[in-house]
């Protein structure tokens, strides 16, 4: 999870065409997360087509905020197409003045991949791009996650309320890491931080408990 917010390009894919938005409140979360721990950077830019946005909606402040993210801090473009917003995503990389660069667009080059990669190591800014989850892995990516929405956590005093977001993560590439990695983790818009579910671990726990039991009947 830490890699996420290393200078580069990182590649978050959902695990079906219905995990798109799941895939992009994961991302927004990391950048949340990465807001709160960088002082002297203070634009998050967020690039679209309208295209998408016809999709899956324009970017909605109070959703911003429920997500942890502030406002003020996002400066969305919005292009008329991914070649252009693939642009704009380089020259902001390219500034070095941004906490965090974040697209939802089909990078259609190796070449543009690398272009956007080198900018985002040189500028030491995460770059998390969320790409088709039929298409093969960008090349040049640092890290690249499926992302799959998962039934949130019970609220202790509230058991009809919402819990915290949950989401299966499984790691398909990192440098110097085996792939296939997966866990569940959650994200606490309080502290800003993420960690393992607590409806995993409670899962995890049953199962443990149910091996000991038929262990205990049939011993």
């Amino acid at each position: 999870m830490s890699k996420l917010t290393r200078g580069g390009l990182h590649e978050i894919k959902p695990d079906a065409y219905g995990d798109e938005p799941a895939a992009l409140a994961f991302a927004l979360a990391v950048i949340a997360q990465q807001a709160s721990q960088v002082e002297h950077r203070n634009l998050v830019l967020w690039c679209l087509t309208k295209t998408a946005a016809r999709e899956w909606g324009r970017p909605y402040g109070p959703g911003l905020i429920a997500s942890g993210l502030n406002p003020a801090l996002a400066l969305i473009v919005m292009a008329r197409n991914e070649d252009d917003a693939a642009w704009a995503l380089e020259e902001g990389l390219k500034s070095r003045a941004l906490i965090a660069a974040l697209a939802g667009i089909e990078i259609k080059t190796p070449l543009m991949a690398r272009r956007l990669s080198l900018a985002a190591q040189a500028s030491r800014t995460p770059c998390l791009l969320i790409s088709n989850h039929r298409h093969a892995n960008l090349p040049g990516t640092i890290t690249a996650w499926r992302i799959a929405a998962r039934r949130s956590g019970l609220i202790s005093f509230d058991a009809m309320a919402p819990g915290r977001p949950n989401w299966q993560l499984t790691l398909e590439r990192c440098r110097g890491e085996a792939p296939g990695q997966s866990l569940i983790v959650e994200f606490s818009h309080e502290s800003l931080r993420f960690r393992l579910s607590a409806a995993a671990s409670d899962r995890a726990a049953e199962a443990g408990e149910s091996i000991e039991r038929r262990r205990a009947l049939s011993g």
